[in-house]
């Protein structure tokens, strides 16, 4: 018996003494399936701002750690402990009640928070995707460049895996495909239809994670990870016909604009966010093969054909169109209930200046842009107050923090004036942060709640403050790019 427990403490052991990783973003299909495939080896941990995730719980072996993607320090405190990180965050889903902001600037946003974080943690690796896109110029490449360049900006190693369309259950893909045969008789095709392309099966994907992961010959280090098979969207779309016993006819149209393309399939799956479409658009358009390298060929063993992955996505995705997961349904309920705003604005900044510069000018600028009607005061301390001048009305009051602020990053919580709602819970705060080696800086609000009426304040104070930070972008450009308008 004596044995038996020291055998027992021996595996407990073991088991406690297993590396850490933690994996965000794991809403997407991609988080999930490496969520399972990590769970065997590593002690797992998922960093979720989805309360309804939190409460189910992350089943068997891992752990569920709840934390604000756009707070850095609880971010930290969510990743101590952790060796290794695995970052798949995507912003394609709602964050507040009202979204002022585009995708790629909160992709910047939460990246930075994150290496910040991982930096700060210790964590060894950060290990992430990026679209592997022929032509630099696509706005898919340039939103991936950017987003590597801000995870590897804290020092902390960075692999990158560069992969073309990835074929698996439940991806976006396969819904899109699925939806397009189920509901379509007759599909139009554009010239980008007939583009070869070299996708990869989920598995595949999932191979080159398990090979990454903790693997320090791969630190700081980007790989292609790329098919062996070329096929057409076409092929995919005939494919998936036969596979669910659908007479699909199929009619080239090799003018069909692009756009007008794009359109339909947001037309025939509104769910789809329009970033995602665009994503599609570059990803189809162009030939995805990439370099040789040594995680290429560690994964190209045992190759399971496209038809094979593409078959099981597809019925898959029929099975789940029939019984949608309610887990996206009750989070849009919680962000509509809370009734929360976030604003992310990018300003390209002038040489040799910083956020603590771009915030005197942003609120002294705001006061003589509004002058009969707005006035802006700094006190001793930092912070501002924005008022109604003719009622001597206060309306915010920005309180600052210097425990939270540098050169390149000026914080201020928002505490109170006559727009402010309930402060209690999340704390609203306003936060104006250089990112990209200073080349832009993001002036974002975070868990605002107005005390305006919610249908009252959408159409009257959310407009006038899209006005003034659309009025005070192209003020920072002419300052950025000196000359004549």
């Amino acid at each position: 018996m004596e044995r038996n427990l020291q055998s027992a403490s021996m595996l407990d052991e073991v088991q406690t003494t297993r590396p850490r990783v933690a994996i965000a973003g794991t809403s997407s299909f991609f988080g999930a399936a490496v969520c399972n495939l990590l769970s065997p080896r590593f002690e797992v941990a998922i960093l979720t701002r989805s309360m309804t995730r939190a409460m189910s719980g992350g089943g068997e072996g891992i752990e569920v750690r709840t934390c604000d993607h756009f707070a850095r320090r609880e971010l930290a405190a969510a990743l101590k402990g952790v060796n290794y990180a695995v970052y798949l965050v995507r912003n394609w889903d709602p964050s507040a009640r009202l979204d002022q902001a585009q995708s790629r600037d909160m992709d910047l946003l939460i990246a930075d928070n994150f290496a910040w974080a991982a930096a700060r943690a210790g964590v060894k690796q950060i290990l992430c995707r990026a679209p592997l896109v022929a032509k630099a110029g696509r706005i898919t490449a340039c939103n991936a460049r950017e987003t590597e360049e801000v995870l590897t900006s804290h020092g902390v190693p960075v692999t990158v895996l560069r992969t073309g369309l990835v074929i698996g259950p439940c991806g976006e893909l396969s819904k899109l495909l699925t939806s397009m045969v189920q509901r379509m008789p007759v599909i139009l095709l554009p010239k980008l239809a007939e583009t070869q392309l070299r996708p990869i099966p989920l598995e595949v994907f999932l191979s080159a994670v398990q090979h990454c992961v903790g693997n320090p010959e791969t630190f700081g280090q980007g790989f292609d990870i790329f098919g062996t098979e070329r096929i057409t969207l076409r092929w995919m779309l005939e494919e998936a016909a036969k596979i669910l016993g659908r007479q699909i006819r199929f009619v080239s149209w090799p003018a069909m604009p692009k756009g007008l393309f794009r359109a339909m399939l947001g037309i025939l799956h509104p769910s789809l966010h329009p970033d995602f479409l665009i994503y599609l658009m570059d990803m189809i358009s162009d030939d995805t093969s990439g370099e040789d390298n040594p995680v290429e060929q560690k994964v190209a063993p045992g190759w399971k054909p496209l038809r094979e992955a593409l078959e099981a996505s597809v019925l898959t995705a029929r099975a789940g169109m029939m019984t949608p997961s309610p887990q996206r349904a009750l989070d849009d309920e919680v962000i509509r209930q809370m009734q929360r705003v976030r604003s992310i604005q990018r300003l390209r900044l002038p040489e040799r200046r910083n956020a603590e510069w771009l915030t005197e000018h942003y609120f002294t600028w705001l006061g003589t842009l509004l002058h009969p009607f707005i006035k802006t005061e700094r006190d001793g301390t930092g912070s501002w107050t924005v008022s109604f001048k003719p009622l001597r009305i206060k309306l915010l009051h920005l309180t600052f923090k210097p425990d939270h602020s540098s050169p390149d990053r000026r914080m201020f919580m928002i505490s109170g004036g006559a727009l402010a709602g309930y402060l209690g819970g999340r704390k609203a705060r306003l936060e104006f942060r250089d990112l990209l080696k200073g080349r832009y800086s993001m002036v974002a609000i975070h868990d605002f709640a107005p005390s305006l009426p919610w249908f009252f304040y959408r159409f009257t104070q959310a407009v006038v403050h899209s006005l003034v930070m659309k009025g005070f972008q192209p003020h920072m450009k002419e300052l950025a790019d000196p000359g004549p308008a």
